[in-house]
C-alpha cells in the first residue's frame, strides 16, 4: 500500500500531500517518500501533544499514548489496538515514519490538527448521548469484525488510500448515521487541517512543504483546490497539475 500524492501550488510554495492509511502502510515507504520530496516543512495530521509524544517515543523517552481515559476515548483507544493487530502496524507508524524523514532533512515539524481532548468535548457538545453511544457500539463491532476478516480489513485500508470515491462514499454513510460526531470527527477537522496549512505557509518563506493527512480527510484537499484557485500564483498554479499518482 503506497500513500497517495496531490500538489498544489500556494502562496509561492510548492505543497504535496500525502494520504495514508493511519494502518497497514509502512513507516519506511512514508519516511521514504518525504525524503524524495526534500521538503522544507513537514505538516502533520496530529496536534501539538500528540507530536510531543511520538517524538518521545521515536527517541525512547516515553510510550504511545493509547488515547484520553474517558469513555469514548477509551473505546476509539480499544478499536485502534484491534486494528493494528490485524494490519502488523501501530495506528501512528505513518506519522512517525514522516517526522523520521523531517529530522534526517533537517525540516520543520509543524502539527496542524485539532487537539485530541478538543475533538472528545465537541462531540460531547454537539452529538446527543444516543449518537455517541451507538457510535461507540458501531466502531468497537466494527474493529473486532476486523480480526475476523483480515483481509478484508487490508483490502478497505488499502482503497480507502488508492481510491478517493470509496472513502467518500464511506464518510457518507457515517455522515448518515452520526452526523453530528462526522461533522467534529471530519468536517471541522478539515476546515482546521486546511486553514492551518494555509496559514503556515502564509507566514513562512518555505519553497516545498509535504502535508501527511489520514485519507479520510480527503476534505482537506477539496479546501486546498479551492484555495489555490484563489491564492494560487498567477504564473505558478498548479490547477488542474494534481498528480493523482502514487508516490515510491
Amino acid at each position: 500500500m503506497r500513500p497517495r500524492l496531490d500538489t498544489f501550488r500556494l502562496l509561492g510554495a510548492e505543497l504535496h500531500v500525502l494520504r495514508t492509511a493511519h494502518a497497514g502502510l509502512d513507516r519506511g515507504l512514508v519516511r521514504d517518500t518525504v525524503l524524495e520530496l526534500k521538503p522544507e516543512a513537514v505538516l502533520l495530521e496530529l496536534c501539538e501533544g500528540r507530536l510531543l509524544t511520538l517524538l518521545a517515543e521515536l527517541h525512547g523517552a516515553g510510550e504511545r499514548k493509547r488515547g484520553p481515559g474517558r469513555l469514548a476515548g477509551g473505546v476509539l483507544s480499544l478499536a485502534e489496538r484491534l486494528v493494528s493487530r490485524v494490519v502488523g502496524s501501530e495506528l501512528g507508524d505513518d506519522m512517525l515514519g514522516a517526522i523520521e524523514a523531517a529530522q534526517e532533512l533537517g525540516a520543520e515539524l509543524v502539527p496542524v490538527d485539532m487537539d485530541v481532548d478538543g475533538i472528545l468535548h465537541r462531540i460531547r457538545v454537539k452529538a446527543p448521548l444516543t449518537e455517541r453511544l451507538k457510535f461507540q457500539v458501531v466502531t468497537l463491532l466494527d474493529a473486532l469484525r476486523s480480526v475476523l476478516r483480515p483481509s478484508k480489513t487490508q483490502r478497505l485500508l488499502s482503497d480507502s488510500v488508492a481510491d478517493e470515491r470509496t472513502v467518500r462514499e464511506m464518510i457518507e454513510w457515517m455522515r448518515r448515521r452520526f452526523p453530528n460526531v462526522t461533522q467534529v470527527l471530519i468536517d471541522e477537522r478539515n476546515r482546521v487541517i486546511a486553514e492551518n496549512t494555509i496559514e503556515y505557509l502564509h507566514r513562512s518563506d518555505v519553497d516545498r512543504a509535504v502535508l501527511v493527512i489520514g485519507a479520510a480527510h480527503y476534505g482537506v484537499l477539496d479546501l486546498l483546490r479551492e484555495a489555490e484557485r484563489e491564492l494560487g500564483d498567477d504564473e505558478d498554479t498548479a490547477s488542474g497539475k494534481h498528480e493523482e499518482e502514487t508516490a515510491g
